[in-house]
């Protein structure tokens, strides 16, 4: 059966989260010179004394002061640490001894980035300030913000509560900052209440509003784009009666340009409640009866279950299983209800076939998140649910995931967190155990959930 991937690149969400930092301040644009100026207050912290103060690698900082208005001292300007796109930085007291972080503190810093117009880039990715000659893109991942860094608990606090204004030099131009609708001007305010990563897309561009919900910079027709929001509606109402959470988040589906060739691939992210696309025909995402394509169907049923489990699960050496194997087994089950048990029986076998060879550490030892590679996330994460479902059943298997979500508003999810959400949803200890020692522990781990799932469908057959 044909595959269509998506690349999916996940650091932040919105969600429960441990806590909901706010930032305010101003955003000055000159898209045209690739030119961002940023002065931030950020407030509502967490007290950390192990921590990180993330800014991406192409900003220059100005200063940081505290909330006298005084300038804070600081490493990490020399010979600074990167953590993915960004450098590390953290303030120290005279003796250059680090501190604990500030409940609140200010910063103001600039960045000057390429503008891609006759000639493109070699990559593109999530985490790149990306700029053309119409459009600036930048996501948390990036950290165009400043992210911080959890050290103890190993978490990235990307999700923040916002009043932001941005100003464009020299003309009026449509911004968009993740949670919020659009708009159009040479000064604009945007604020949120809920917790979001702060995906910014500002140019010159056009975008439709549907319920609530927003099509940003997509060429397709008023009754196009209430075809797309019904699926996506639809997909909304299953995970809220499957999981009885409410689902009210508006969702954002934006286009933009990558400033890399994708010559006949298509590429999604995901900063929920915002999706980007590039090289996606939005007339394409529809069947003939007016449904997503299954392939498409799928994906928005993954990236939507991060409504769910995002954020907060965001933490610990287990956060990536916990991110997107979750995301990936539901929409498997949102995919089951919209099709039929033979389609998710192949996309299981596919899975299946394509770990035929690989090795991977049981789920029980990891020891570092780098552990849980694409693949480990993505297709071993979603069978070992799989394998859950079938030792226990589907009904306890979605109870279990429930308790976890509860469990997730307060700490970090581990195997532990795992028994005793099992046990809380009517599995007996010794039956977890079994299942642990079995599918999570054993050195033949991945051969064991394979041929269950395997032997599983055979008997149905």
């Amino acid at each position: 059966m044909k595959k269509t991937a998506y690349i999916i690149i996940v650091l932040g969400f919105i969600n429960i989260s441990f806590s909901q930092p706010h930032i305010t301040g101003t955003v000055t644009l000159d898209i045209e010179k690739g030119f961002i100026h940023c002065d931030f207050t950020l407030s509502n912290l967490p007290k950390l004394s192990k921590y990180k103060i993330l800014l991406n690698h192409g900003m220059n900082i100005k200063y940081f002061k505290n909330n006298e208005d005084q300038v804070i001292s600081y490493n990490g300007y020399y010979d600074g640490k990167t953590n993915g796109e960004g450098l590390e930085y953290y303030f120290v007291n005279e003796q250059n001894e680090q501190i604990e972080l500030n409940n609140k503190f200010k910063i103001e810093y600039s960045g000057a980035y390429p503008v891609y117009k006759d000639s493109l880039n070699g990559f593109d990715f999530k985490g790149y300030i990306a700029i053309n000659d119409k459009t600036l893109r930048a996501t948390e991942q990036s950290k165009w913000y400043p992210i911080i860094y959890d050290v103890q608990n190993d978490r990235l606090l990307t999700n923040y509560t916002y009043k932001i204004t941005v100003n464009t030099i020299n003309k009026p131009q449509s911004v968009f900052l993740n949670g919020t609708q659009p708009k159009k001007g040479i000064k604009t305010l945007f604020s949120s209440t809920k917790s979001v990563p702060l995906f910014l897309f500002a140019g010159d561009f056009d975008f439709s509003s549907t319920s609530g919900n927003y099509l940003i910079n997509a060429d397709v027709s008023e009754n196009t784009a209430e075809k797309i929001f019904d699926n996506i509606e639809s997909i909304k109402e299953y995970y809220e009666n499957l999981l009885e959470i409410n689902f009210n988040d508006q969702i954002y589906i934006i286009n933009h340009n990558a400033v890399k060739a994708l010559k006949n691939n298509d590429w999604g992210f995901n900063s929920y409640p915002a999706f980007g696309f590039s090289n996606l025909d939005f007339n394409e995402l529809l069947a003939e009866n007016n449904k997503f394509k299954e392939n498409h169907y799928k994906f928005f049923a993954h990236e939507l279950a991060h409504n769910y489990f995002g954020n907060n699960v965001n933490s610990g050496v287990l956060s990536w299983f916990w991110l997107e194997a979750t995301a990936e087994y539901l929409s498997l089950v949102v995919l089951e209800d919209y099709t039929n048990k033979e389609n998710v029986a192949e996309y299981y076998e596919y899975y299946i076939n394509t770990i035929e060879n690989k090795n991977f550490i049981p789920l029980a030892n990891i020891t570092d998140n780098k552990q849980i590679d694409s693949e480990y996330r993505y297709i071993l994460g979603p069978l070992i649910f799989k394998a859950f479902e079938i030792s226990f059943g589907k009904e306890k298997t979605i109870e279990t995931l429930k308790s976890l979500l509860v469990l997730s508003e307060n700490q970090k999810l581990t195997i532990n967190s795992w028994e005793k959400s099992a046990t809380q949803s009517g599995i007996s200890k010794e039956a977890f155990i079994h299942f642990k020692d079995t599918f999570l522990l054993h050195k033949r781990f991945k051969i064991n959930i394979t041929n269950l799932i395997t032997d599983s469908y055979k008997n149905k057959n």
